[in-house]
């Protein structure tokens, strides 16, 4: 699975740390959920965005689903680094997204399939969730394209 956030460091790969941002937590675990705050696709060392715009002006609806993608792979690397291993996931329970769409743009559902399709993919069933996706006109951070929440349960 190729993604865009990797770090090479003496020739080898190396896995991003994720860090406390403007005094709000990257997440937070209340017995076996983890409540993930919102992502978007950004690099998670510089904190620019990978993607920028509205979809069906700025971006394809494809580019909005590799960015809704992006998104999966991100939360998936910050709960690998909170847990030490995916294996820890009991089930991913919960996903918010929201798509920011240009005039007359409807497929919202069909961007956020990039994140549901790499969850899936990663996790398998554990990895289905309930969703709900909704569209917007304005986005934080120069204007991302989705940004994604999510809740997921975890083995004691």
């Amino acid at each position: 699975m190729d993604t865009i956030n990797r770090i090479v460091e003496n020739n080898a790969e190396i896995e991003p740390v994720y860090k406390k941002k403007r005094g709000i937590v990257l997440l937070r675990r209340v017995d076996n959920l983890i409540f993930v705050s919102g992502h978007g696709p950004e690099d998670q060392i510089t904190g620019v965005p990978l993607f920028r715009g509205r979809i069906g002006a700025d971006l394809t609806p494809e580019e909005g689903y590799r960015a809704a993608r992006e998104c999966a792979i991100i939360i998936l690397g910050a709960l690998k680094d909170t847990l030490g291993n995916l294996d820890k996931i009991d089930h991913f329970v919960k996903a918010f997204g929201l798509v920011n769409c240009a005039e007359g743009f409807h497929d919202v559902d069909g961007v956020m399939d990039g994140f549901s399709d790499t969850i899936a993919d990663v996790l398998e069933e554990r990895g289905y969730h309930a969703r709900t996706a909704m569209g917007t006109h304005n986005l934080p951070n120069n204007n991302i394209p989705v940004e994604i929440e999510v809740i997921v349960s975890v083995k004691d």
